[in-house]
């Protein structure tokens, strides 16, 4: 055990004991003289704890062997093996006695604070070694530590007597580190939202003391990402080191979807929409963007990559736009209707736009009926007498909207009928027929009196008015319809104020073949044509002494639309007297005529009656002034020359056309007249309409029709009416010839116009 003094033994180191000075001097009781850092090499126990349980051990035997010393053997063999033991133990610190068997190493390494650190050892004694730091080697005493986290240099050398393990003494260089700081997280962008301009996020847990940071601001919505890299200090909280992109995002910015700005209406031509809201920075647009028709069109809008719509998407969006209906127009033609018979139709058309339905209802009153034909005509059909509505309505068409309704008034006017029959008797009496049976015969005037007729109020007679034109004073007469028919030697005449089958246009109104057509209304002179002007005037003489051939020269260089009353208009009025009058004898019924003076008078002798029709003088059984409808002097005063007509061998030639009026030429034969007082009458329709000419003269200035008729192919020139001289047979009806040069005081002209 003496071995023992003055060792101190730690793991792997051996240290002086303090507690035993050299002199000291060990029995078996093996005081503690071992220091706690022994270990022993052997079992990798602490030397001190085994010192201590053999301590304990010889203790327990100490007892053993005072409590059990009846028992020698027993304790002397106890003795032998602490012995053992011990000898053990002296050997185990002989073998490791000024070895340093463990080179030191880093405890916990330090981790970075920003503050000089230094490093901890284990198994450092600085009684048996020196320690220096990096390439410098600065002593321990004066090293003051290192501050960045990294890896560095100490150095280690025994002192004295020791020595490694392996019984060197070199200097052992040994690695010691400063651990990195762990930064507390990775860090967190903020929220971007598009704004144009370029931007970049701000970070939560970013410090630049603690690392770097790649970033470059973005302008465009999307995804982009930032690099951060700790710097040498310090590290991630997994412990990595290395740089760790961070994604960020911009978020696409909200724009509205766009709407239609302002309204459109059809118009027939294509149109553009135009957007409230549309950007076209901020989106594209497709779609339908024109278009012509009333209705809706799809237009299209996507936002770029920058924007979204409201509800966070950001695909295509349809949006409707509109072009409306435009008012709708309607008009129709003609905008009242007169219908002349039962079944008689009148069609109506209409014109709107667009292509809306038409449809056409009659009123209640039963008057008409209504049907719409094709695409735009309304046909209205008389059912009865009377006055009717039509109410024609367009609907909503496909670029119209439905306009107001349109109304057109409707007369029926049944054609009246008046008739007059002669039974081809000697009495010049006709019979009334038709819808003038019951009439009663008419009151002219006398002596410039009142007078009435039953014919006042109805056409054509109503309508034979004065009316003042460039040949003076004129007397119309409106167009009317008319039949003759003949029965045996008997004759009659029905006039009808609207056309209807079997009728004929009343000859002055008939196309002549002058390019003219029908005419609604044509014109007579009121008075003879007055000397020089050739006008129908007034208080003037009338022009005589001239042919026929100057007297169709004198009425045309009135005006292009006048000539010589011809056959045509004279066998007009003999239609309208004989209807009113019924009776053949018209100095009987209307007048004398002639002159009550047996002298001419100049015009305008009636001027002072208050009736149209009418006589002068006291009564109607005395010579005096006449007229028949405002037109004066048809049988007194002078005779007329009558254009439009002549004789030949061929008998009575008819001309139309007053561009064509002759002596001996461009007339058609009605046959051949028969002279003398006519007790019977031919009818055909050879002159272009039909008339009648007397084909037997049996007769009187009091029987059959009173009128004297004279025919002769040595006289082609015709005249009619009377004159001055009192004489019975001088009436409306009187037709008598001259030749082509043959003048006359007592015979003079008279205008008719066709306008």
């Amino acid at each position: 055990m003496g071995n023992l003094r003055n060792v101190k033994v730690t793991e792997q180191r051996v240290y002086d004991d303090p507690k035993h000075p050299d002199a000291s001097d060990y029995d078996l009781a093996l005081p503690l003289t071992a220091t706690q850092a022994v270990v022993d090499a052997k079992t990798g126990k602490r030397l001190d704890v085994t010192l201590t349980e053999i301590d304990k051990h010889l203790s327990s035997l100490d007892k053993g062997l005072k409590t059990a010393s009846k028992n020698a053997s027993d304790a002397l063999t106890l003795a032998k093996q602490a012995k053992e033991v011990a000898d053990g133990a002296a050997k185990a610190i002989a073998a490791v006695q000024n070895t340093i068997s463990v080179v030191p190493s880093q405890s916990t390494p330090p981790i970075y604070n920003g503050t000089k650190l230094k490093p901890t050892w284990l198994n450092f004694s600085d009684e048996m070694m020196t320690v220096t730091y990096g390439e410098q080697k600065t002593s321990a005493e004066e090293f003051q530590g290192e501050t960045d986290a990294g890896t560095y240099k100490a150095y280690f050398t025994p002192k004295g007597d020791y020595t490694w393990g392996d019984k060197s003494r070199d200097e052992k260089e040994v690695q010691w580190t400063i651990e990195r700081a762990t930064i507390t997280k990775v860090p967190t962008p903020s929220a971007l939202t598009y704004t144009g301009e370029a931007q970049a996020p701000t970070w939560d847990g970013y410090n630049a003391g603690e690392m770097t940071k790649q970033e470059t601001s973005q302008t465009d919505a999307g995804q982009h990402s930032t690099s951060f890299t700790p710097d040498k200090n310090h590290k991630w909280p997994d412990g990595e080191t290395g740089a760790k992109s961070v994604s960020w995002t911009i978020e696409r910015a909200v724009v509205a979807v766009p709407t239609q700005n302002g309204r459109l209406t059809y118009t027939g031509v294509e149109q553009t929409v135009a957007w409230s809201g549309y950007d076209p920075a901020k989106m594209t647009q497709g779609g339908t963007q024109k278009g012509t028709g009333a209705g809706n069109y799809p237009g299209t809008f996507t936002p770029d990559k920058n924007h979204k719509w409201p509800d966070g998407q950001t695909g295509e969006r349809t949006v409707e736009w509109t072009i409306d209906k435009a008012a709708g127009s309607v008009s129709i033609q003609p905008t009242s209707v007169k219908l002349d018979d039962i079944d008689d139709t009148e069609v109506i058309t209409v014109t709107r736009d667009g292509d809306g339905a038409i449809t056409a209802t009659a009123d209640s009153s039963g008057t008409i009926s209504v049907s719409v034909s094709g695409a735009n005509l309304v046909v209205v059909t008389a059912k009865k007498e009377g006055k009717g509505k039509v109410t024609i309505k367009v609907a909503e068409g496909t670029n119209h909207l439905a306009p107001a309704a349109k109304e057109c008034d409707v007369t029926v006017e049944v054609p009246k009928i008046y008739g007059a029959s002669w039974d081809g008797t000697s009495t010049p009496k006709w019979n009334r027929t038709d819808a003038s049976a019951l009439f009663t015969d008419p009151n002219p005037a006398v002596n410039s009196g009142t007078g009435s007729s039953p014919f006042d109020s109805i056409q054509p007679w109503a309508g034979m008015v004065r009316s003042t034109r460039t040949g003076g004073d004129m007397v119309a007469i409106p167009k009317f319809w008319y039949k003759l028919t003949q029965n045996g030697k008997g004759l009659q005449v029905q006039i009808s104020d609207k056309a209807q089958a079997g009728y004929s246009v009343s000859p002055a109104h008939m196309n002549r073949g002058d390019g003219k057509g029908e005419r609604d209304t044509i014109y007579v002179g009121r008075y003879h044509c007055a000397a020089s002007t050739h006008k129908s005037e007034t208080g003037k003489a009338q022009e005589c002494n001239i042919t026929r051939s100057q007297a169709v020269t004198n009425c045309k260089s009135v005006g292009a639309t006048y000539s010589l009353l011809d056959f045509a208009t004279r066998f007009t009025i003999w239609l309208l007297y004989i209807v009113e009058f019924a009776n053949w004898n018209s100095q009987a019924t209307i007048g004398k005529g002639c002159s009550a003076s047996s002298s001419k008078a100049n015009n305008g002798q009636t001027d002072g009656m208050k009736y149209h029709t009418g006589t002068t003088a006291a009564n109607r059984d005395t010579y005096g002034f006449t007229q028949y409808r405002n037109i004066e002097g048809l049988w007194d005063n002078v005779y007329d020359w009558l254009g439009g007509c002549y004789n030949s061998s061929a008998g009575l030639n008819i001309i139309l056309d007053p561009a064509k009026y002759s002596d001996s030429a461009n007339g058609t034969s009605v046959g051949v007249p028969s002279s003398g007082y006519p007790s019977a009458f031919t009818v055909n329709s050879k002159a272009g309409f039909p008339m009648f000419y007397p084909s037997e003269a049996k007769g009187s200035d009091s029987t059959y029709s009173c009128d004297y008729w004279s025919f002769s192919t040595s006289y082609p020139c015709v005249y009619v009416g009377g004159y001055c001289g009192q004489y019975t047979d001088l009436g409306l009806f009187y037709v008598n010839c001259y030749g082509t040069s043959y003048s006359s005081d007592n015979i003079g002209a008279r205008l008719h116009e066709l306008p």
